[in-house]
């Protein structure tokens, strides 16, 4: 039943999904839709993808493999470095439909959080990770595709 429920809003979110976010806060700040879908430098469906942030090799890793919709899935990011309140802000890129906002836990050098990903009607859906320490943007972030 929780499933058929997520799939529903999912379903909603997709179809009233604005082409441009006004983020709460009372800081407006809008994020334009990309239409056209790069080629990523590392695919988070198939490996753990390694990124530089603050001269660190930092390695991100989400499972399980495929990614898909509506699934629990385990974040795992190692060597970031400390920070007091870790937290992400999980959007499309190429249709809003809300952020997901993970909180992360500790444990020796690698943050973990669990999320799940809303359905989209597209074929390919591009997220984005982005991280942030409390409010405070890192000036990090990621992005992986999740098919339909």
């Amino acid at each position: 039943m929780r499933n058929l429920l997520v799939f529903a809003l999912a379903i909603v979110f997709a179809i009233c999904g604005a082409y441009f976010y006004t983020n709460s806060s009372n800081n407006e700040k809008k994020r334009e839709l990309i239409t056209t879908l790069t080629p990523l430098a590392c695919d988070l469906n198939i490996q753990e993808c390694e990124y530089i942030f603050k001269n660190k090799k930092v390695l991100v890793n989400l499972n399980p493999k495929p990614i898909i919709t509506l699934n629990e899935l385990d974040l795992n990011i190692t060597n970031l470095g400390d920070f007091k309140k870790l937290n992400a802000r999980v959007y499309g890129l190429n249709m809003y439909m809300g952020d997901i906002v993970p909180q992360f836990k500790k444990i020796n050098n690698t943050y973990h959080a669990k999320l799940v990903l809303s359905s989209c009607t597209l074929d390919t859906m591009r997220f984005r990770i982005e991280l942030f320490d409390d409010e405070t943007p890192l000036d990090f972030y990621f992005d992986f595709d999740v098919k339909r």
